[in-house]
């Protein structure tokens, strides 16, 4: 079978390419360009005319005319705004039953996107409904309302639509050949009078492309495998056949899932590229001005929608400082959202500045706040579009400053793109003005809905591989074209006319066969390549599961398939530089390496050789903040957190409680996931402060199954008092006062069970410090609670919010390397250490509040029942946390603070904060693929 080539474009190019007045057509200006370059070199010329060689939109717009000389074509902009004030329109009367039905007219503002989709279609519809004499249904006659109401505003204002139009081709001296237009969506509505010209020559793929070998499709396990092996055949092609850079070209056809791996990869391999494809102005960073001013006026200023705008880094705002205070605050304080209560809005920031969590930073940021929300609503309730620029020149007056070094001029450029497109915008409001149509629901909303759809392409003068959307380059001539993810769904390519009709409906008009155009870009590709094409896709792309394109002859590269054939990518150097590392091999070092692994190398070696010992300065810093933080009087400071932490982790320990390293987190909540355990403790603390002030025993009344109504009165007062005074922010103190009559339930029942247990016992202590001096460190303890019986009995109690606060292996195993629970062990052997031989603590126990259940871990009262070895076992452990905090007091004192010290696990380093600055490794698996 023959293969597939390109002879059809040079022969007829070279024909004619001496009739000054011949002029050739391609689907795209990339296309047209680039064969103007490429006819220097086989058609015998010494220069070609660029107009000679054109995109056939700008064919179209030169010389298939509208029989209408006198009018102008509608902007496709101004479509989308006649949409808009249609849906406006039928908001207010509706004239629409089936596409918006009623009940809906009021909220399908995002209708008219697609309505303005529709409008070029609606004549074509219109022709067939009528040659078909087809009775219209309900929606029919909705698309016969939106078509008669455009055509009135059309003719009134001296435009016309061209798809609506049946245009005649005016011939002007010229002779057009016409590439491929099978791959033109609209071509159809043109062919009968373009192929009827005697001026128009045009140029199909001709069947012997069509009967030739398919092209081959290059199949992968994985997409990493699949660019790793495009990376080898480009080096390979430009080795060995000598390519340039910058004649190969990539298609990608789906760029925003593998842009970004394709782009490491070349820049990995040192292939140099470029990118010439576009994204929405909204997509940009700092395009995303106009969409987050949008997003902080409907959620009413909300922290995460002031947040996403004030850390966009792509703005130069003026005050960086002020933003952090104020994202800062916003986080600490809960300013999640604004809320109503009682029938009235509530401004969450500035009721929470009035009672700040911490009123230091307020000063500063308050009017900083203040200014954000006049002037971003000033922008987003503009009632015109010159309003829109008005307002957003006050905006970046006050906030930005565009002299800053740091600031990008490629940020500068997509800003101006985007009020240069606003301007656009204005020109249309200033002509159509009287029109009446620019009676819409939200300027600021169709401008930034606008920008979603400009694409902005940044300019690019380096040369090297192009990188390309799918479709575009299939018609120019590349030395190589490669098709990465070229699978069956990601390069099928189908063109349906009417597409806004169900297919019954569509069926009836005849619209029966869609245009299924794939092998017809499969074979462009192939045959607009100079040297050679190369197609890969993978088994298990980057987001899906894929099959090879069926107009291509699948090359299985996957290494389980029995039809396995090697790829390029066999001697890959990052592979060999891994596994000689993992096998300890010099000899399977890469001969080659690349740049990244050089520098990677160079910098571990340098760090490998470099003198271990730490500046002195550097050390003497450290060190005096480890004193600072863990010695008081020479001795080591220890408490149960402290103790807890570092037998989780020493470096972790060291990271948080010695020097406050924490992950960044800006993030807000609705409350803090301990407050309301605080909450609980704060409100008990002021009831048993209360008895114990009063000198009232705690009380319990078995007649009516309920302590006292004194001592209730007194715990109700408590929970009103806890709550008022809670140290919170205002959105979480709301939020405890509309819950009060819940809080209240949780403590009364808690408060019910507990006074039954410990009926007729006094408050001795609440919320009480204790310390112990041992040889080489000071034990520091805070009891939440400490009981007296009535026979002169020490009870320590701590209170837990619910169950999971009581840790599941609480008593000690007897493992050489198991850690247990320090709490109450260490309470009582410092209560006891302090009391001396004075009294002595009978009873710990915890007890659970949202449940008022109590967990006893040690008692020598009778009437507080345990196991019979509990005690045992409580002795123990405190024994066992004796000594392990000997051991912190020890290696606090050496300032060692390695994992090494512990036998941590895999799964313990795998969720740490820390990992990312610690680096320790586990080697989970012997394979690798």
């Amino acid at each position: 079978m023959n293969k597939i080539n390109d002879t059809v474009i040079k022969n007829c190019i070279s024909a004619n390419i001496k009739n000054l007045n011949s002029v050739f057509v391609f689907p795209t200006q990339i296309s047209a360009s680039m064969w103007a370059d490429k006819a220097l070199e086989f058609s015998g010329a010494a220069c070609v005319a660029l107009e000679r060689f054109i995109a056939w939109d700008e064919f179209k717009g030169a010389s298939i005319r509208s029989q209408h000389q006198d009018k102008n074509s509608i902007p496709s902009t101004l479509r989308t705004i006649f949409a808009e004030n249609l849906i406006l329109q039928n908001s207010v009367s509706p004239f629409l039953k089936s596409i918006i039905t009623q009940e809906f007219a009021q909220s399908a503002t995002r209708f008219s996107t697609w309505i303005a989709k529709i409008l070029p279609s609606l004549s074509m519809w219109k022709t067939n409904i009528e040659k078909k004499n087809i009775t219209v249904d309900e929606e029919d006659q909705d698309f016969l309302e939106v078509y008669k109401r455009y055509k009135e505003f059309l003719d009134n204002n001296n435009l016309f639509d061209p798809a609506w139009e049946t245009p005649p081709f005016k011939p002007d001296g010229n002779k057009y050949f016409i590439f491929f237009p099978e791959i033109l969506m609209d071509y159809a509505e043109y062919q009968n009078i373009l192929e009827s010209s005697n001026d128009i020559t045009v140029i199909h793929i001709d069947e012997d492309s069509k009967n030739a070998e398919k092209p081959d499709g290059h199949f992968y396990a994985n997409s990493r495998v699949e660019l790793k092996d495009v990376m080898h055949y480009l080096w390979n092609i430009h080795n060995d056949k000598k390519v340039p850079w910058n004649k190969i070209a990539i298609s990608v056809p789906d760029m925003d899932t593998y842009g970004p791996y394709l782009e490491r990869d070349l820049d990995r391999y040192e292939i140099p590229h470029v990118l010439r494809t576009g994204r929405p102005l909204s997509a940009n960073g700092a395009g995303l001005l106009f969409s987050q001013l949008r997003n902080c006026c409907s959620e009413d200023f909300s922290y995460d929608s002031i947040k996403t705008l004030l850390l966009n880094k792509e703005l130069p705002w003026k005050e960086p400082a002020a933003i952090d205070m104020l994202i800062n605050f916003g986080r600490e304080n809960n300013c999640l959202c604004s809320y109503e209560y009682n029938g009235k809005k509530i401004d969450v920031w500035k009721e929470s500045f009035k009672y700040p969590v911490d009123s230091s930073s307020v000063e500063r940021i308050e009017p900083l706040y203040k200014d954000l929300i006049f002037f971003t609503e000033k922008i987003v309730k503009s009632k015109s579009f010159s309003e829109i620029r008005t307002n957003y020149f006050l905006f970046r007056e006050k906030f930005f400053d565009f002299a800053k070094e740091d600031f990008p001029l490629e940020n500068d450029k997509i800003l101006s793109r985007c009020i240069s497109e606003l301007g656009g915008l204005i020109d249309l409001e200033v002509n159509f003005l009287d029109s009446g149509i620019f009676n819409i629901p939200s300027f600021y909303n169709f401008f930034c809905d606008y920008l979603d759809g400009i694409m902005y392409v940044p300019q690019n003068s380096s040369r090297g591989v192009q990188i390309l959307p799918f479709k575009t380059a299939a018609c120019a001539p590349f030395d190589v074209h490669v098709v990465v993810d070229a699978s069956q769904n990601n390069t099928s390519v189908v063109y349906k006319q009417l597409s806004f009709l169900r297919d019954d409906k569509r069926k009836v008009l005849g619209f029966v066969n869609d245009s299924n155009i794939t092998e017809n870009f499969i074979l462009l590709y192939a045959m607009n390549s100079q040297k050679d094409a190369f197609f890969t896709c993978s088994e298990k792309t980057i987001d899906a599961y894929a099959f090879t394109n069926s107009y291509l002859n699948q090359v299985d590269h996957r290494p389980y398939s029995k039809s396995f054939v090697p790829g390029y990518a066999e001697n890959d150097p990052f592979t060999e530089e891994l596994n000689a590392y993992l096998s300890n091999d010099k000899r399977k070092l890469p001969e080659k390496i690349f740049r990244v692994q050089k520098t990677g190398f160079d910098n571990w070696e340098k760090c490998e050789r470099s003198d271990q010992e730490i500046i002195p300065s550097v050390k003497k810093s450290v060190s005096e903040k480890i004193d600072n933080s863990l010695f008081k009087n020479e001795k080591v400071s220890v408490t149960v957190s402290d103790l807890k932490r570092f037998y989780e982790c020493p470096r972790a320990f060291m990271m948080g409680s010695v020097f406050d390293v924490y992950k960044e987190d800006s993030a807000a909540t609705l409350v803090n996931q301990f407050a309301i355990g605080n909450l609980y403790h704060w409100i008990l603390e002021k009831y048993f402060t209360a008895l114990k002030d009063r000198s009232m025993p705690v009380m319990y009344d078995a007649s009516i199954k309920s302590i006292s109504d004194e001592q209730k009165k007194v715990l109700i007062d408590s929970v009103k008092y806890g709550i008022e005074s809670f140290h919170a922010s205002h959105l979480a103190v709301q939020l405890y006062k509309s819950s009060m009559a819940a809080i209240e339930n949780v403590i009364v029942n808690a408060v019910n069970v507990f006074s039954k247990t410990f009926n007729g016992y006094m408050v001795s202590e609440i919320e009480k410090d204790y310390e112990s001096n041992e040889d080489d460190f000071i034990f520091k303890t805070r009891i939440d609670c400490m009981l007296v019986s009535p026979d002169g009995e020490l009870v320590i109690v701590d209170f837990k919010s619910t169950k999971n606060s009581i840790p599941y292996n609480a008593f000690w195993d007897g493992q050489a390397e198991s850690v247990p629970n320090f709490q109450l062990p260490v309470y009582k052997y410092v209560v006891d250490k302090k009391l001396k031989q004075t009294q002595k603590v009978s009873a710990c126990v915890f007890f659970v509040l949202r449940d008022a259940e109590f967990l006893v871990m040690y008692s020598d009262i009778d009437d507080i029942k345990i196991k019979d070895d509990v005690n045992e076992k409580f002795l123990m452990t405190q024994n066992r946390c004796l000594e392990l905090a000997k051991k912190y007091a020890d290696y606090a004192r050496k300032h060692e603070f390695s994992p090494a010290l512990l036998k941590l696990s895999y799964s313990a380093c795998s969720g740490c904060n820390y990992k990312s600055i610690c680096r320790r490794i586990f080697t989970v698996s012997p394979a690798w693929d």
